[in-house]
């Protein structure tokens, strides 16, 4: 499945499993990302959001559209 993202310096498509339920986060919850990740993971994401049952991880298409365009 494809998730098509539009930015300031185009559009490009991101493969993904799967699709879950599209979540509001508040930004005053959002909480910094765990020490464990590293890497082009970390680059990728914004932050974290503690749910019941999981921990969601935020996705910053802007900097994951980057870091695919300029590995390259």
């Amino acid at each position: 499945m494809n998730v098509v993202v539009r930015g300031e310096d185009g559009v490009i498509s991101f493969l993904v499993d799967q699709i879950g339920d599209v979540q509001q986060i508040d930004q005053a919850n959002l909480e910094p990302l765990p020490d464990t990740l590293e890497g082009v993971s970390r680059a990728m994401l914004s932050g974290a959001y503690k749910m019941k049952d999981r921990l969601l991880l935020i996705l910053d298409t802007e900097r994951a559209m980057n870091i695919t365009s300029t590995s390259d």
